[in-house]
């Protein structure tokens, strides 16, 4: 985000413009320079008056469309209402940068933008996991249609982080079919977790009870299988040395 902080910061010296720029009646905004009302609005966002902001980049959006300063404002409007706390109209003002301009050098961030607001709205994890699974498609956007993108890293940890979200849950319910001699129901839950969330802390326990699972349900050429990559990717696990015990006692 170094790119929009450096914008603000410059903004400081850029305010004396202002009175150039812009005048107030009736709260209507009439514009007469668009970069010093964009300049302005910048410094509004470091005093957190976040409202005024957003109507500011609006007026330069409406009035001077075909400006540099119209881009830039559309940008900052996702971001004067994110921190604001708006997060759902952050997200229709990225989309709305998207849709405008797809090409612009900065359109990334829009995504990370984007990407960014569903995950701060994921909240009661154990209760619902659309939020979860849409802040993961987000994130998967971005990563793949912009891999050298600054905001790489920490969408893939906030991914990372989705995906465990979400094997934990499965995790969990694979448990309460178990507990209940569902095996069948369990094992699907279980491989759910190994095939698609295999670099999450729970592939080692998963690995572990889809052994158990095949072998209680007599198909040891499977057990052996699973506690075979068991062992080879995860040597020291505790997870291993009960797959390991489990297959001697069967023996």
């Amino acid at each position: 985000m170094k790119w929009f902080e450096s914008e603000i910061h410059g903004a400081i010296f850029f305010f004396i413009l202002v009175v150039q720029g812009c005048s107030y009646h009736d709260e209507q905004i009439i514009v007469t320079n668009p970069n010093a009302l964009y300049e302005e609005s910048l410094v509004l966002i470091q005093k957190e008056n976040f409202e005024q902001a957003i109507k500011n980049f609006e007026v330069i959006d409406r009035d001077f469309p075909a400006s540099e300063s119209a881009v830039k404002s559309s940008m900052m409007k996702s971001y004067a209402f994110y921190l604001k706390g708006e997060l759902i109209d952050a997200i229709f003002a990225a989309e709305d940068f998207i849709k405008k301009y797809p090409v612009h050098p900065n359109v990334d961030y829009m995504y990370y933008m984007k990407a960014l607001c569903e995950y701060d709205q994921i909240v009661d994890v154990e209760r619902d996991q659309k939020q979860t699974l849409k802040a993961k498609e987000a994130l998967e956007e971005l990563i793949l249609k912009y891999p050298h993108s600054k905001y790489l890293e920490d969408a893939k940890q906030k991914r990372l982080y989705t995906y465990n979200v979400i094997a934990g849950k499965e995790m969990a319910i694979a448990a309460l079919y178990r507990n209940k001699g569902k095996l069948i129901p369990a094992l699907i839950r279980y491989r759910s977790v190994v095939k698609d969330y295999n670099d999450t802390i729970f592939i080692e326990e998963a690995l572990y009870r889809m052994t158990e699972i095949y072998y209680k349900m007599g198909i040891k050429k499977e057990a052996k299988m699973y506690a075979a990559v068991l062992s080879y990717n995860y040597p020291s696990s505790p997870w291993y040395r009960k797959a390991y015990n489990l297959i001697q006692e069967t023996k």
